[in-house]
């Protein structure tokens, strides 16, 4: 029953660490100042994966 216990949390201390390593650093800086649209305007939507996301635009 020990050996069950310390297999289980030595592949959650496994994962932990890889998610860790894996994430994207967080930054705390201000979003930049968008202005109005002049023209045309493009509609895009994100899908976030991970540390990359797919973007498509209209």
């Amino acid at each position: 029953m020990s050996a069950k216990i310390t297999k289980t949390l030595a592949a959650t201390a496994i994962a932990l660490t890889v998610g860790v390593f894996a994430a994207p650093v967080a930054t705390a800086s201000e979003l930049p100042v968008v202005s109005p649209a002049v023209g045309s305007v493009s509609l895009c939507f994100s899908v976030p994966l991970g540390s990359a996301a797919l973007v498509w635009c209209i």
